[in-house]
C-alpha cells in the first residue's frame, strides 16, 4: 500500500505545483498543510497554485480536507489555486467546500466594502423600507377608511374585544405608572421651587406637564411596550401558520380583516387612555403635594384648575391619537411582514416594539414643535 505524500516545484511564473499522490485515507497519516504553507512563505511570491494528481491510490474524505485547507490558505493569501488536474469526483467535492469557505471568509473575487459602499447599502435598504411603509399605511388607511363607513369585511365582536384588550386591560398598567410620574415631576419640582418660596407653582408644573407632555408620552410608550408587541406577535405567528394566507384564499381581504380593526381600536382607546393618565398624573403630584409641602389639597387644586386650560388638555388628546396610530401601524407592519419561522416572529415583535417606541418620540416632538409655531 503505497503512503499518501505530495511533491512541491515552482515554475518560472510564480506558480507552485503540489502533486498529490497515494493512497489517501483516514486510518493512515496523511500529510499536512504546513508544508505548502511554508513553501508559500519562501520568496519568490507564490502567485498560483496548482493541485494535480499523480498515481493517486484509494482516496476518502483525507484527501477532500487537504484540499479544502489548500483552497482557504490561498484564499488568505489571495493566490489563484488551479484544481483542474483532479478527478472529477474531487473537483465537484472541492467546488462545494470552496462556496462555504467563501461565505464565511468573504470571496476574494468581491470588492471590498469599504465606508461608501456600506452607506449606499444602508441608504438602499432604508429607502426600501419608507417605501413599504408608506404602502402599508395607504392600504391600512384605506381599510381603516372601509371600516368606519361599514364597508369592510371584519367580526364585529373581534373588534369589541381589541377594544377591551387595547383599552380596558391597560387601565391599571397606565394608572399606576403615571401616578408615580406625576409624583416624581411633584418631587422634583418642589425641590427646585422651594428655593424660592414658590411651592404652590409645583401645581402648574405637574398639571400642565401632565396633560401636555408626560400624560401622553407615557402611555404611547406602554401601549408601545405592550399592545404594539401583541400585534406584531398575533400576526407574525398568523403568518407563520399561513392563516393569513388562508384568509386571503376565502376572500377576506386581510388589511380590513386584520389591520384596520387593530388601528381604529388603538386610535379610539389611547386618547381616552391619556385623559385617565391625566387624571392619575395630577393625584400622583397632588399626593405629594399634600404630604410633603405646606399646601392645602384645596389650593393646590385650584392652582391647577387656573393653571390648565383646554387647550393644553386638547394637545395631549391629538398627541395620543397620533401615538396610538403609530403604536397599530408599527406593530401591524411588522407583523404583517414577518418571515415563515418562529425566530422571525421574535425578530417581529422586537422591531414593533422598538419602532413604536421610537416614532412615539418622534412624532411627539414634531406634534411639539407645531403647537408651539401656532400658538397652542
Amino acid at each position: 500500500m503505497i503512503a499518501a505524500g505530495i511533491a512541491l516545484s515552482r515554475s518560472d511564473d510564480g506558480t507552485l505545483v503540489v502533486l498529490v499522490s497515494g493512497n489517501w485515507s483516514l486510518r493512515t497519516p496523511v500529510p499536512s498543510i504546513s508544508e505548502v504553507e511554508a513553501e508559500m512563505l519562501r520568496a519568490p511570491p507564490v502567485r498560483r497554485v496548482a493541485l494535480q494528481v499523480v498515481d493517486l491510490g484509494e482516496w476518502d474524505s483525507s484527501l477532500v480536507s487537504f484540499a479544502v485547507s489548500l483552497s482557504a490558505a490561498c484564499l488568505r493569501r489571495n493566490v489563484d489555486v488551479d484544481a483542474g488536474g483532479c478527478p472529477p469526483g474531487l473537483r465537484r467535492l472541492l467546488t462545494l467546500a470552496r462556496s462555504t469557505v467563501h461565505v464565511a471568509t468573504g470571496s476574494p473575487d468581491r470588492p471590498p466594502r469599504d465606508v461608501a459602499y456600506r452607506v449606499g447599502q444602508w441608504a438602499l435598504a432604508t429607502l426600501a423600507f419608507a417605501s413599504d411603509m408608506i404602502g402599508f399605511v395607504a392600504a391600512s388607511t384605506a381599510a381603516s377608511r372601509d371600516l368606519v363607513l361599514r364597508r369592510a369585511r371584519y367580526r364585529r365582536l373581534d373588534f369589541e374585544i381589541l377594544l377591551e384588550q387595547v383599552g380596558g386591560s391597560a387601565l391599571p398598567l397606565v394608572g399606576v405608572i403615571n401616578f408615580l410620574v406625576g409624583a416624581v415631576l411633584a418631587f422634583l419640582g418642589a425641590d427646585q421651587l422651594r428655593q424660592f418660596g414658590a411651592s404652590i407653582f409645583v401645581a402648574n408644573l405637574v398639571g400642565v406637564g401632565t396633560v401636555r407632555e408626560t400624560g401622553a408620552l407615557m402611555t404611547g410608550i406602554i401601549m408601545a411596550g405592550r399592545t404594539g408587541a401583541s400585534f406584531a406577535a398575533v400576526l407574525g405567528t398568523m403568518k407563520v401558520n399561513s392563516e393569513i394566507d388562508a384568509l386571503e384564499t376565502m376572500n377576506f381581504p386581510p388589511f380590513q380583516f386584520l389591520v384596520a380593526p387593530r388601528l381604529v381600536a388603538m386610535s379610539i382607546a389611547l386618547p381616552l387612555l391619556v385623559v385617565y393618565a391625566d387624571v392619575f398624573g395630577i393625584m400622583g403630584g397632588f399626593v405629594v403635594a399634600a404630604t410633603t409641602l405646606d399646601i392645602t389639597p384645596a389650593l393646590y387644586l385650584n392652582q391647577t384648575h387656573g393653571a390648565m386650560s383646554v387647550h393644553d388638555v386638547a394637545v395631549g388628546v391629538v398627541k395620543g391619537l397620533a401615538f396610538g396610530a403609530v403604536v397599530a401601524l408599527s406593530g401591524c407592519y411588522f407583523g404583517m411582514r414577518t418571515g415563515r419561522t418562529a425566530a422571525a416572529v421574535g425578530a417581529s415583535t422586537t422591531s414593533a416594539v422598538v419602532t413604536g417606541i421610537l416614532l412615539v418620540i418622534v412624532v411627539d416632538a414634531l406634534l411639539t414643535l407645531l403647537f408651539y409655531a401656532v400658538g397652542m
